[in-house]
């Protein structure tokens, strides 16, 4: 198993994970003439071989994670599929990395319906015990049952529904961390985001899983300063 089964709605405190660190040897940072260096330093975006700067954690555990960042995360969804797939990635994410995440993304697209919530809120508990045995799944009993009842409770939305839940939830001005040591791992927008998600009828969604969707969908800023993607939500969505 990758995870041990839960007994209630997991919202762990923040935590560093493999694939969540600073980026390993072979990246770079360029700290200018004069530096004498900091122990923040470490966590400022970094200057990658391909000359582009990047969160520290970008370049620190593979291609998956680099496409993750550079691609995908603080990417607005286009389509309720895209609101529903944020909100699965960060509840399946709990406990675990950005890397284990990163790394079954495409594994996960397939076997839960493409995240379609009127096509995932079909499973039987039979297909259930099925995905339980895909190892491109995160394979948490507790977690999968969770998705696929948040499944049921959100079919029918469409994404004015999604954007209606944010509208009121990203900062006028956006003030981006310097360092990731200064990034917030909680929110009251998304302690807001978590209570309308509960009344929705979603479970397994707390103040810190919610802080995570809206950094992932661009709602929040989750990019540092001096990385190349902030201040973007374009970079792409597939």
């Amino acid at each position: 198993m990758d995870d041990a089964p839960a007994t209630r709605d997991p919202d762990p405190a923040p935590h560093a994970a493999p694939g969540d660190l600073p980026a390993a040897a072979g990246h770079r940072e360029d700290p200018g003439p004069g530096h004498r260096g900091a122990p923040e330093d470490a966590f400022r975006a970094v200057l990658c071989g391909d000359g582009l700067r990047r969160c520290p954690w970008a370049p620190a555990a593979g291609p998956a994670l680099l496409e993750e960042h550079d691609r995908r995360w603080g990417v607005p969804p286009s389509d309720a599929p895209g609101w529903f797939e944020a909100v699965c990635l960060e509840i399946l994410r709990a406990g675990l990395s950005r890397r284990s995440i990163a790394e079954r993304r495409e594994g996960l697209h397939r076997a839960l319906r493409g995240f379609v919530p009127e096509d995932l809120a079909r499973l039987t508990d039979d297909d259930v015990d099925d995905l339980l045995l895909d190892p491109a799944v995160i394979r948490n009993r507790t977690k999968i049952e969770a998705l696929v009842h948040n499944a049921r409770a959100c079919a029918g939305m469409g994404p004015e529904d999604w954007a209606r839940h944010v509208a009121d939830l990203g900062p006028a001005r956006a003030a981006r961390p310097r360092t990731a040591l200064e990034a917030a791992g909680r929110s009251p927008a998304g302690d807001l985001l978590a209570a309308r998600l509960k009344g929705a009828g979603v479970v397994f969604v707390g103040g810190t899983t919610a802080h995570r969707v809206l950094l992932r969908t661009g709602v929040l800023p989750g990019h540092l300063a001096g990385c190349f993607r902030a201040g973007t939500g374009t970079a792409g969505s597939g």
